[in-house]
């Protein structure tokens, strides 16, 4: 029986997952709850601060039932977040309102505002990302346009991840990772940028001075302590994105490797040895949770959520497996495809107002062909980010795959086709919090760095999914169709206003 244990909380859009591991990556055990977020309006995502925290409560007592350690075998908790969001916060760091996510799209009008107003090459320059539908400033921008009763009561902007760790602890902060994803943030020199907020009239007193990543923000409290069954003091530290924490969790940490994620959104991250930016801003450009790193990221914001839509919306009691299941039991989908953008899209075509649709049915096709469709959709998006970074310089040696998308083996089979390239399989369950769980070790001093931690604790992949050449050709031709989706899909909505 391991005698020291650490615990990784991932608080993600839809659910949070908590794992518990040995100080050589061994799972002890493991737990998650899902939750819808609001939708208070069109375009709208919103979620109560409070639902995180109940939601944290439980895994991590589920966790610890689970366990073949005692609570006090805990050394450290990470945490790992959703990022983009903004949470506002009063004078006594209670949330004001509920919290702004990133699949939000309220924030439009904003979003072209800062685009005119600064200018995409100075935005470049400033933050190595264009403003975004769903970043923290772009929402906060809305608010002080649209509920100036809500700005005047906000003290501080915080993210979601922040707002749960200040409930474990009491320490109200924030760090570099999710700082950088605001779109208020130097990426390269790792700091605020004030000449941003003056341009934009932004208050830079709102904003809290940046951690590092591994530091520990604090114990954890006597209440929380109480509610989660952990013993008081524990550290935990300030953590960090779910994306630099999922390739911590993977092992990738030098560039040449490449994570494809497939959860709520799809994302492929690559990690940087500088902070290298697309001039045209069609991906990001974000701060590492290791000191000095960055990573560049390519988000399509449907993948997951496009099968959960399916599966709420037209195939009510089907669980994923079982929507996979058919996708895979069906030969081809047959002319039918499905262009992913039920929240707007990012990379590459940073449009909120882009609309999801199927083309091409006919009255043979069946609910197989849909399913296939819209998985095939979502692989076809992250092939488009695949190849921006490609033309953008970025070694890819290998991609690793994981999230919900590495757990069936069809999504595996579509993306090694379709990006014809093997796809190495993640042999971490819970990628971001297995990463979370690492850093809080290294800020613990339980390891006497990442790339030591890594060694120790993370697995390499060893299931490899290599490309069919007859259905990589055909997948290449359908690509090609997929392509001139979004272009047709845009002219029309164009024409209807």
């Amino acid at each position: 029986m391991p005698e020291k244990a650490l615990l990784g909380i991932d608080l993600g859009t839809s659910s949070i997952k908590a794992v518990l591991v040995d100080l050589d990556g061994k799972l002890l055990s493991t737990a998650a709850r899902e939750y819808a977020f609001d939708v208070p309006g069109p375009g709208w995502a919103e979620q109560d601060p409070q639902v995180w925290v109940d939601a944290a409560q439980a895994v991590i007592r589920e966790t610890l039932r689970a366990a073949p350690v005692p609570a006090g075998a805990v050394q450290a908790v990470g945490l790992s977040g959703q990022m983009h969001g903004l949470v506002c916060l009063d004078a006594d760091a209670r949330p004001v309102r509920p919290a702004v996510l990133w699949p939000d799209q309220r924030s439009a009008a904003q979003v072209e505002r800062i685009n005119r107003q600064v200018g995409l090459e100075q935005l470049g320059k400033w933050t190595a990302n264009r403003a975004a539908a769903g970043f923290m400033l772009p929402s906060w921008l809305w608010l002080l346009e649209n509920e100036p009763e809500t700005a005047r009561r906000t003290r501080y902007l915080v993210l979601p991840k922040d707002a749960l760790r200040l409930a474990l602890t009491g320490s109200l902060g924030v760090e570099a990772s999710d700082a950088s994803s605001t779109l208020l943030f130097d990426t390269a020199g790792r700091g605020w940028c004030l000449p941003l907020l003056e341009r934009l009239g932004v208050d830079p007193r709102l904003l809290l001075a940046p951690h590092g990543s591994a530091e520990v923000a604090g114990g954890l409290t006597e209440e929380a302590a109480r509610r989660t069954g952990l013993p008081a003091d524990i550290p935990v530290i300030y953590g960090g994105s779910d994306q630099p924490m999922g390739l911590l969790g993977q092992g990738i940490l030098r560039p040449g490797q490449l994570a494809c994620a497939i959860s709520t959104g799809g994302q492929l991250v690559a990690p940087l040895a500088s902070p290298v930016y697309d001039p045209l801003l069609r991906c990001n450009t974000f701060c590492h949770v290791l000191d000095g790193g960055w990573y560049i990221l390519a988000a399509t914001l449907s993948a997951g959520l496009a099968l959960r839509w399916l599966r709420d919306a037209v195939f009510l009691g089907l669980s994923y497996q079982e929507l996979a299941d058919l996708a895979a039991g069906t030969p081809s989908s047959e002319g039918v495809f499905f262009l992913p953008h039920l929240a707007g899209e990012r990379t590459p075509y940073m449009d909120p107002g882009s609309r999801a649709g199927f083309w091409g049915l006919t009255i043979r096709h069946h609910r197989g062909h849909l399913v296939r469709a819209v998985m095939e959709g979502v692989v076809y998006s992250l092939r488009a980010s695949l190849d921006l970074l490609a033309g953008l310089g970025i070694p890819v040696e290998q991609v690793v795959a994981s999230g919900g998308g590495s757990r069936h083996p069809f999504w595996l089979r579509l993306m090694a086709d379709i990006f014809n390239r093997p796809i190495a399989r993640s042999p971490v369950v819970e990628a971001s919090a297995t990463g979370a769980a690492i850093l809080g070790g290294v800020g613990a001093g339980l390891y006497p760095d990442a790339a030591e931690a890594v060694r120790r604790a993370v697995a390499p992949p060893a299931e490899i999914t290599l490309p069919d050449p007859a259905r990589a050709e055909a997948y290449q031709a359908g690509y090609e169709t997929y392509q001139r989706l979004y272009p047709a899909f845009s002219q029309l909505r164009d024409r209807e206003g």
